[in-house]
């Protein structure tokens, strides 16, 4: 017998096993009759800075069989009901595009059933990927096919492989346990704001390739879609353009199509063809950064340097109601570092990373302002199109690869800072006003933001810094696409992940790569 017992809370200073096992025995359960216990989860209280508690739910595995009818927060473990599936066509094979978290995940699930799935990814498998940032980082010679952006395990290799997601899905259990299989640590399945960090999503994302090629699936890098071919509204084929600029053309009449938010030139393409698009909201911001001793004291006080903690996290939002428009963290990384995440020739712009470990000096966060579409022009791609200006423009101002920066005493203020900042950036860095780079309604609202956290004074203070610009937090268009996953107009075809303006991280990626081959692929039986 299995019982879910939910909701026990622990101070910080207590022992964590000891008290579980009390509360355990408080509710009814005899020592002698656990088997196991499995944390289902842990979270962190830190409201009350001087009593910081931690909060459990747990599984615990019984003996014997109890009746638990009047214990409280004590449920029984239901079995899951399995939905049994069955491909529609075996040793079918099935173009993937991209081998980030949705490619990589509708791959493995297309192995599983016997498909033979086909993945190109117009960047380099992980190891030589690294070497090409490393380089990029050190010379600013910029591969544009295979950088932060593109290459094996996508955008979210550069990230800090960070596992919370606000979607409710039964295909999250499968991503988390495969990752698991592949290197990951098995404490994403417990932890609260669960994350794998770079460094070992970097090992986890070759296991994966690896396991998808031994069910038969094939890789294929330095491959970029260069077009997809169609016939009376209907997928027949691709084109696909190598390293050396040499095109070869396939046969699929299927295409999995999880390109990620970067891929400009695959929108283009797409709207080319006549596949059905329209624009999505986004936002646009600058990166924080802060000494991460500041956040820790600043979420856990005094408890800042327990070990059961870790480095903080935080979560800051802003309303201006009048203009119906959000200033919110996004991608926050704890002991983690900024870094250039250009993808484009001569364009420039950040994002944040972390390593497993956290234990990096700074911590930091996009600050972004929410995009309306349309809100740039009424042409499919204006937001885009107003992404790769800012991209550019830092270029220019820099002339080179880099950032921006301005502490965020000296925006409040509307004056460029004139001293040069310590930062975890380790590329180029630029003293600009940016209210100055950004329009009116990113600036202002950043400016009543930084007002309204100004509260916290260990938050908004002389030791935290904007680097800028972050402009690519999620995709300015969706590609449309039925109840099955297939594009409206375009038989064959079927867009998934961030890049098709369906998921917002790897879970949800990965999940919807998970999902849309097993609604079109596969049919249930009883």
């Amino acid at each position: 017998m299995r019982v879910n017992i939910n909701n026990i809370i622990i101070s910080l200073n207590k022992d964590q096993d000891k008290e579980i096992l009390k509360e355990i025995e408080r509710k009814g359960i005899k020592r002698e009759n656990i088997k196991s216990i499995i944390w289902n989860k842990r979270s962190i209280d830190s409201r009350k800075k001087n009593d910081i508690k931690l909060i459990y739910n747990i599984e615990v595995v019984l003996n014997k069989d109890i009746k638990i009818d009047s214990k409280q927060n004590i449920n029984i473990v239901k079995e899951k009901i399995k939905v049994n599936r069955v491909p529609i066509y075996k040793n079918k094979p099935i173009a993937i595009i991209g081998a980030g978290p949705a490619g990589l995940f509708a791959a493995l699930r297309l192995a599983e059933f016997g498909y033979i799935p086909h993945v190109f990814e117009r960047g380099e498998e992980v190891d030589k990927r690294d070497k090409t940032t490393e380089n990029f980082i050190l010379t600013s010679v910029l591969n544009p096919e295979s950088n932060i952006q593109f290459g094996e395990g996508g955008a979210g290799t550069y990230s800090d492989g960070k596992l919370n997601t606000r979607i409710k899905s039964e295909y999250i259990e499968k991503v988390f346990d495969e990752f698991i299989s592949c290197g990951a640590q098995k404490e994403i399945l417990w932890d609260y704001k669960p994350h794998i960090g770079t460094d070992v999503l970097k090992i986890v994302v070759k296991n994966l390739r690896e396991k998808i090629k031994s069910l038969g699936g094939k890789f294929y890098f330095n491959s970029k879609l260069n077009n997809i071919i169609i016939k009376n509204d209907f997928i027949v084929g691709l084109e696909i353009i190598d390293a050396n600029l040499n095109k070869t053309t396939y046969d699929f009449d299927s295409i999995i199509l999880a390109t990620g938010h970067s891929a400009r030139d695959t929108y283009r393409m797409l709207n080319k063809n006549g596949v059905y698009m329209k624009n999505k909201p986004f936002a646009i911001g600058a990166r924080i950064e802060h000494p991460r001793v500041d956040i820790d004291k600043m979420q856990y006080g005094n408890c800042a340097c327990n070990e059961l903690l870790g480095a903080a996290t935080y979560s800051v939002t802003y309303n201006n109601r009048e203009e119906e428009r959000g200033v919110f963290s996004f991608c926050m990384c704890p002991g983690g570092e900024i870094v250039n995440a250009s993808s484009e020739v001569s364009t420039s712009l950040v994002n944040g990373m972390s390593y497993s470990t956290r234990d990096g000096k700074f911590s930091n966060s996009a600050i972004v302002v929410g995009i309306k579409e349309n809100e740039f022009g009424d042409e499919l791609f204006s937001g885009m199109k107003f992404q790769e200006q800012l991209e550019a423009k830092t270029f220019e101002i820099i002339n080179n690869y880099g950032a921006l920066y301005q502490s965020v005493t000296d925006f409040m203020r509307n004056k460029k800072t004139e001293h040069e900042i310590e930062s975890s950036y380790k590329m180029k860095k630029y003293s600009y006003n940016l209210h100055e780079f950004f329009p009116d309604v990113i600036s202002k609202n950043m400016q009543s933001a930084f007002e309204y956290w100004s509260k916290n004074p260990l938050f908004i203070s002389k030791n935290a810094n904007l680097i800028a610009p972050e402009t690519r937090t999620s995709a300015p268009v969706k590609i449309l696409r039925d109840i099955k996953g297939m594009s409206v107009n375009i038989k064959g075809l079927y867009p998934v992940g961030e890049g098709a303006g369906y998921a917002g991280g790897i879970v949800s990626a990965a999940v919807d790569g998970l999902k849309i081959v097993d609604l079109s692929f596969t049919n249930t039986i009883e």
